[in-house]
């Protein structure tokens, strides 16, 4: 078998070599042939002759031969390769407009693949990720909120379907070092969360059972982020210790450098929770994560997880009355938002693809048409139809290869580009994306949609040959009529073409006009010339006094009076949190309310919880609509007082003036609180998320030593935060001084502006690489049914047809056929728009204008597309044209 499969590859890598050893036997036999003849008194020349009569001819002799090589498959498939780049050499333009576009579909499609195999494909970097669910707890503001600790005990004790159940928080801790302190990431744990998610410590050992309570030495695990960059990976960190907010920890362990969970984003350093409520009913610091018990399904899980919700509910429905749970896969709790981005983007390159691979379809039925004369010389010659399929075939895939080359070179400079587009910060909380690059998934996948694209193109060619009288391509004058059917076939691909061009382009329009009105949405504020700054002292690690309020509250003054200072500053405010804030981190500004006075089971309505400064709404230009802002009066020493939203007031006081009202805050009910003023709505969560109640406490009555900056100036806010900075530092060299950003960039760089603009970008240039597209392939069909209708026209011409009417009759044949594709595009933009639904903002899925905008724009461009096919056969000399054919 090994000395067979030798023959074959010499056979075929050594051909020429072989063929003349053949040629030198066939010599010698036809020699001793010969000589035997002439040894019987024949002559020399009759002796050749009887001998070759003898042998056979020559060339069957030969080709016989070559056929026992086993060879002639291969053989005759170089010989149709050699043939297809010879005639692909031949048309240059040809073969550089299906390259281009081919590569163009691969190279978009592959991109786009790329971050959807990173994100949705490739499974979680954990054991068994399938296994793995996250739980909320399900309360009437939505569904994905945080759960007390009292119920994570009682979860964890009564469920009956998972092997384990744990939390975890997303928190920040002042970390202490020589050279000063600084604010780090960071992550608070139950003790078996790592072994629940299947994740083994790289260095030192895992938290042990019990580790999380309160009576247990503090103990911290570094990300090998970490261990890195802060301890220039000496193994040695092991057994160190690290000051955290003030308070010594252990390093016990070191992360692998793989691991990463998005929900708490680059978290450094994460410790047990031991305990962090004293009234575990209403604390709610925590998210829950699980792993199924095998043949559990997500859907028992959460009836399961549903009734044990009720029962807490019964038995205490003071805290628990309207509150249930939730229970997804992990997966779908990380991704969030960015799934049906993703898959939508995906699709929309999908269909860019489609565009591409029916292009070059109709190009190369075009090119079949005009090469009718040479297949049926061919067919004449001896060829048959498989040969001549075979021949076609190969060109298709010699375009696909070629073109699956330069789409995946473009694919990798496409992926480098839109990886930098993702801002810094929202890399923390979509870490799956920060290792996006070329990968094995991604070639295959490219060679798969070639595969596919290879064997269109030779598909068209194909069914002409099945289907076409080859002979007729040998008959004069029979150009006209063979060229009409695949005309129309052309003409159909050129109106799929177009209909999934209107389908790009409406949810282009679609999504375009959602992120203009996203960033158009009246937010509450003005957004111009206002610069942010993260300030925080270092937490000491003494017991709090009780002048501690006063030293925060002093803090607090001096950074307003040092930023007042500023050159250009108009107005300063300090806030517990920014607007525009997102991720589970944002739902820990959630606290109860309910009015005083009022009937109430439970725990109140929940609204948003700020805490805010003399002259922060003043500085974000906040829109007063009753009472008033805060003042510096408004200290601990005073009563209670909030200022709330529009929402709110409408929500829990309906056709009622607010103002003088009384609330209460669950988790502080020994103090009520006086509404003293109404501003309208602000955006203190994402920007697309619907109005929700907050309520603004003043920061004279819960100061802390943890605040933002927020300051409006009439110079640009860039060049303030440096100078920002440097006045922080003056009033005291270790307070710590980060996160400087504007609002505008805050704003346009959070993660729902970022998602709708990605996905309006993206999606623009697919539809205008689309409409080009589109656009050339019609020109094409229109161009090709003027040159085959040259005769025609001609004899219209000599007839007394006049230019205006040939005019009408291309342009009418064109309009025919834009508006089949535009029609069909329509309705099929129709049923698309409602996949969109989940992605836009504010925008209906059938918007009429988008879709009217889209007809009127492709309406136009085909016109102008015809227009020079029909001056050209306007202008068509009928002698010449009559002469020609």
């Amino acid at each position: 078998m090994l000395t067979d499969l030798t023959y074959r590859l010499r056979a075929l890598f050594r051909r020429q070599r072989m063929d003349d050893e053949l040629h030198e036997e066939l010599q010698h036999h036809l020699e001793r042939e010969a000589e035997k003849y002439r040894s019987r008194g024949i002559s020399p020349v009759a002796a050749i002759r009887q001998a070759r009569l003898a042998i056979g001819g020559p060339e069957q002799v030969r080709q016989h031969c070559r056929d026992t090589r086993g060879t002639r498959f291969l053989e005759d498939l170089l010989q149709d390769l050699r043939f297809a780049v010879r005639q692909l050499q031949k048309s240059p333009g040809f073969t550089f407009t299906t390259l281009a576009v081919f590569a163009l579909g691969i190279g978009a499609s592959t991109a786009i693949y790329a971050f959807v195999n990173a994100a949705l494909v490739q499974p979680l970097p954990y054991r068994d990720p399938s296994r793995l669910v996250a739980l909320y707890e399900h309360i009437p503001v939505g569904e994905r909120y945080h759960l007390s600790e009292f119920d994570y005990y009682a979860w964890k004790e009564r469920n009956r379907v998972f092997t384990s159940l744990d939390v975890y928080r997303p928190d920040r801790f002042t970390l202490s070092e020589a050279v000063g302190a600084e604010e780090v990431s960071g992550a608070i744990i139950s003790a078996a969360f790592f072994r629940t998610l299947g994740v083994a410590p790289f260095l030192g050992r895992d938290f042990r059972s019990g580790e999380d309570q309160p009576s247990t030495a503090q103990t911290v695990m570094l990300s090998y982020e970490a261990w890195q960059k802060r301890f220039g990976s000496n193994k040695n960190a092991i057994g160190s210790a690290v000051v955290l907010d003030g308070q010594p920890f252990l390093i016990i362990g070191v992360l692998p450098p793989w691991f990463h969970f998005a929900p708490v984003g680059r978290a450094e350093f994460w410790r047990p929770l031991h305990q962090l409520c004293s009234d575990n009913h209403s604390c709610f610091p925590y998210y829950g994560v699980a792993r199924l018990n095998k043949g559990v399904s997500v859907e028992a899980a959460f009836e399961n997880m549903s009734s044990i919700a009720r029962q807490i509910a019964t038995e205490y429905p003071q805290h628990n009355r309207d509150r249930s749970a939730t229970v997804i896969p992990l997966s779908d709790a990380i991704l969030g938002d960015i799934r049906p981005t993703l898959l939508a983007l995906l699709s929309g390159a999908g269909l860019l693809c489609l565009i591409g691979f029916v292009n070059v379809s109709s190009l190369l039925l075009v090119r079949s048409e005009t090469r009718r004369r040479e297949i049926a010389v061919r067919g004449a010659l001896g060829a048959s139809r498989m040969r001549l399929i075979r021949q076609f075939t190969v060109e298709g895939f010699l375009l696909a290869a070629a073109g699956c080359i330069l789409g995946m070179a473009l694919t990798v400079c496409s992926i480098k580009f839109l990886a930098n587009q993702i801002p810094e910060n929202l890399l923390e909380n979509m870490p799956y994306l920060q290792g996006v690059r070329w990968n094995t998934n991604l070639a295959l996948f490219a060679i798969s949609v070639s595969i596919l694209g290879g064997l269109l193109f030779s598909a068209g060619p194909a069914l002409y040959l099945f289907f076409s009288d080859m002979q007729k391509g040998l008959v004069e004058g029979g150009r006209t009529s063979a060229g009409r059917g695949w005309r129309r076939l052309g003409a159909g691909l050129v109106a799929v073409e177009l209909a999934i061009t209107v389908v790009l382009l409406v949810s282009a329009g679609l999504l375009a006009k959602s992120f203009y009105v996203l960033l158009h949405l009246d937010i509450g504020i003005s957004s111009e010339h206002l610069a942010l700054l993260h300030v925080s002292k270092p937490v000491s690690n003494t017991s709090v006094d009780e002048n501690e309020d006063v030293r925060e509250i002093e803090l607090e003054q001096k950074v307003l009076a040092r930023m007042k200072s500023l050159p250009g500053v108009t107005s300063v405010g300090v806030s517990r949190e920014l607007p525009f804030g997102s991720g589970e981190g944002f739902s820990h500004l959630f606290a109860h309310f309910r009015a005083v006075g009022r009937p109430y089971v439970g725990l109140g309505e929940e609204a948003i919880d700020q805490t805010i400064s003399v002259g922060y709404l003043e500085a974000l230009q906040a829109r007063l609509l009753k009472g008033r802002y805060f003042a510096e009066t408004d200290n601990d020493s005073r009563p209670r007082v909030a200022v709330i939203n529009r929402t709110m007031a409408t929500l829990n006081f309906p056709g009622e003036d607010p103002i003088g009202k009384r609330i209460i805050n669950e988790y502080d009910p020994e103090h009520p609180i006086e509404i003293v003023g109404v501003v309208d709505d602000l955006k203190d969560g994402p920007l697309d998320m619907p109005p929700t109640s907050a309520i603004y406490s003043p920061f004279n009555q819960l100061p802390t030593y943890n605040f933002y900056v927020t300051v409006r100036a009439t110079q640009s806010e860039k060049t303030l935060l440096s100078s920002m900075v440097v006045a922080a530092h003056q009033i005291d060299p270790e307070l710590i001084v980060d996160r400087q950003e504007s609002m505008a960039d805050r704003i346009n760089n959070s993660q729902s502006a970022y998602l709708h603009r990605s996905a309006a970008w993206i999606a623009a240039g697919f539809s205008a690489i689309a409409l080009s597209l589109g656009i050339v392939g019609l020109y094409g069909v229109v161009s090709y049914s003027v040159g085959q209708r040259t005769r025609e026209i001609g004899v219209r011409m000599a007839l007394g047809a006049q230019r205006s009417s040939v005019y009408q009759l291309i342009l009418i044949e064109a309009s025919w056929l834009a508006a089949v594709g535009i029609a069909g595009g329509i309705i099929s933009s129709l049923g698309v728009a409602g996949f969109l639904r989940g992605m836009l903002f504010g925008v209906s899925p059938w918007d009429v204008p988008t879709l009217a905008s889209v007809t009127i724009m492709l309406v136009a461009a085909a016109l102008l597309a015809s227009f020079i096919p029909a001056r050209r056969a306007a202008s068509i000399n009928p002698t010449e044209a009559l002469r020609a054919d």
